[in-house]
């Protein structure tokens, strides 16, 4: 049976257009993964649930998926980090990583088939830097320390093709760092002399030192795919410089294309901020599932195309929260009803878009139009209440929510348990006092639905006299109660 056509946005060139592999019916994946130094925050977590979203879906529809996401095990800032900690640089790095895992596992994002570590691979670093040099892509610098390796940028034409920017214009505002011994601003490292008490290895002809960070991707993805990639993935932030160097230095050793296609995920700010420490509104991900569970930052990403920026605020969280809790309900209703035929009854309008779902989901990866159908349909469910319509609802959406999304597979009892103990822990607020709000928001909703509007306000008033925040939302209301400053 022939596999359904894929369209994806290219980085590289620009548009959407549709998955081309080197071998048929197989996708070679390959996506930069975490430096692990510390905890990682929610940013960091887009990226990695991206990937998911990108495998989950080409194996869907049918592809054979090689995916491999990487490990920055040697960086500055974990020497700087074991350094200040009196630690040796590996205890950081493992300590980190298995965080990372961790946190990965609560959000479903499924092991890639190849882990692969930068200290791992640091041979094969060792051979492209020769290669280069050898070329004349690459020279070595003395510095106190030793010598550095350093790319030569203006060698290699089409630099910055990936990121659309001109050599000459970024020549115009750059500099050399103080301690850097490049002949150009623009040329980076690709390897870097050992301080005292650093990680070091051997390079033979250059000396002791590690590798600059741009150079290990290339020397994985050489391993794992020496017969080439399919997709490069990662986020936007990622486009320039670490993309952009890596093109340069494999292209250059390599004589041919590192990728022909480039997937980048969108940033994210919190209340419309860049997260920053300075600022101090860094969300770390582990503090995030706590407080909120995985389902609900899972369900904040879907529901944004994986390309878009998002903007977390307290309410976008607590209206995430509240709609996991409700599609939990849903497919209570529809586990109930499973057994209910509905071939022989007129579906409704909204429901005539279930049947696109697929459709999205090969559309550039649109998680975010899946789920609205997914959700107009459910409105229909809840307004019309018809065990048919549960029936279908059921049947059309649970297989994506499980195999693409890797939402809703927990017992819903349990899950509504969860969240709503995560929910009272977090506001203080005892079970009965919760309850009687649920109740009084149910019966909001009903004069609502009988266009009791007047008597609908007064319960909200009510309810806001008492000091809880309301917020509607097409799926439902949900409720907080405010910190108090």
């Amino acid at each position: 049976m022939a596999l359904p056509t894929i369209l994806l946005t290219n980085t590289l060139s620009a548009r959407k257009e549709p998955l081309k592999t080197l071998k048929e019916g197989v996708v070679n994946v390959y996506m930069c993964g975490p430096t692990v130094y510390g905890f990682t925050h929610i940013g960091n977590a887009r990226a990695a649930l991206t990937g998911d979203l990108v495998v989950r879906t080409l194996e869907y529809a049918g592809y054979k998926v090689r995916f491999a996401r990487n490990v920055t095990d040697i960086d500055d800032k974990i020497i700087k980090k074991a350094q200040d900690e009196s630690r040796d640089a590996r205890s950081v790095a493992k300590e980190f990583e298995a965080a990372y895992d961790s946190e990965l596992a609560q959000l479903a994002v499924r092991r890639p088939d190849f882990i692969p570590h930068a200290t791992e691979h640091v041979e094969g670093m060792h051979a492209i830097i020769r290669g280069l040099m050898t070329k004349d892509f690459a020279y070595a610098a003395d510095t106190p320390f030793g010598k550095d390796v350093y790319f030569r940028v203006e060698k290699f034409k089409p630099y910055g093709k990936l990121s659309k920017r001109n050599p000459d214009d970024m020549q115009a505002g750059a500099r050399i760092e103080v301690g850097e011994a490049k002949q150009s601003p623009l040329d980076f490292a690709l390897w870097k002399a050992a301080k005292p008490g650093e990680p070091s290895w051997n390079f033979m002809d250059v000396g002791e030192g590690r590798p600059g960070w741009h150079i290990e991707c290339s020397a994985m993805i050489h391993a794992i795919f020496p017969e080439g990639l399919d997709i490069h993935m990662g986020g936007l932030d990622l486009i320039f410089p670490h993309h952009d160097n890596e093109i340069a230095q494999s292209e250059a050793a390599f004589d041919r294309e590192l990728a022909p296609q480039w997937v980048h995920n969108g940033l994210l700010t919190i209340q419309r901020e860049k997260m920053s420490k300075s600022l101090g509104n860094i969300f770390r991900t582990n503090d995030f599932l706590e407080q909120f569970g995985a389902e609900t930052l899972k369900l904040i990403y879907l529901q944004h195309h994986y390309r878009s920026p998002i903007d977390f605020s307290d309410e976008a969280i607590l209206r995430a929260e509240a709609l996991v809790e409700r599609l939990y309900r849903a497919k209570t209703k529809a586990l109930e009803h499973a057994h209910v035929h509905y071939g022989h009854i007129e579906m409704p309008a909204a429901f005539k878009n279930l049947d696109k779902l697929d459709e999205c989901l090969f559309d550039d990866f649109n998680a975010a139009k899946a789920i609205g159908h997914v959700l107009g349909a459910l409105r229909i469910c809840h307004k019309e209440d018809k065990p048919e319509l549960w029936s279908a609802w059921g049947h059309a959406c649970m297989k994506i929510f499980s195999r693409v999304f890797g939402l809703l597979e927990a017992d819903p009892t349990q899950a509504i348990q969860a969240i709503r103990a995560r929910r009272l822990s977090r506001m203080k607020v005892t079970p009965e006092l919760a309850e009687r709000v649920d109740l009084e928001l149910a019966s909001r909703e009903e004069l609502r639905k009988n266009k009791q509007f007047e008597e609908a306000d007064k319960v909200r008033q009510r309810l806001e006299a008492e000091g809880f925040q309301i917020m509607d939302g097409p799926d439902g209301a949900c409720w907080t109660v405010p910190e108090k400053p």
